[in-house]
């Protein structure tokens, strides 16, 4: 009796990160593609164009409005869809970093960016795709 509770517990645990490894995958691929919307620069509330392409590969790029790369960095998602990343600027060579939550129900991004190594020192974004 006791073994079959020991298996019974055994069984219910690998269930469990079986789910959870299944939903990662599901967020992971709903969250790749390209994303557009607006951000603001601290402190003011005035919004700009703002679009973010995460890869399936890890990699990050900021397109401008006609779709152009214009850097490259690169991003992860951990298992809470607590988006976090970085790139650089093609052009000038500035250092960004982002950290956002995504909402794969409403289909949105919502989260702060940063200069450099910071991603809560510039200002808010969000993306919907």
């Amino acid at each position: 009796m006791k073994t079959t509770g020991i298996i019974a517990l055994f069984i219910a645990v690998l269930a469990g990160f079986s789910s959870c490894k299944k939903d990662d995958i599901e967020a992971k691929v709903g969250i790749n593609g390209v994303w557009t919307g607006n951000y603001t620069v601290d402190p003011s509330t005035e919004k700009g164009f703002f679009s973010l392409n995460f890869k399936s590969n890890g990699v990050l790029e900021e397109l401008s409005s006609a779709g152009a790369v214009k850097g490259t960095g690169t991003w992860e998602m951990d298992s809470n869809n607590i988006i976090t990343g970085s790139y650089k600027m093609t052009a000038s060579g500035n250092r960004y970093s982002i950290v956002g939550a995504f909402y794969p129900q409403q289909k949105k991004v919502l989260g702060n960016w940063g200069y450099d190594d910071s991603a809560t020192d510039g200002g808010t974004y969000e993306l919907s795709k």
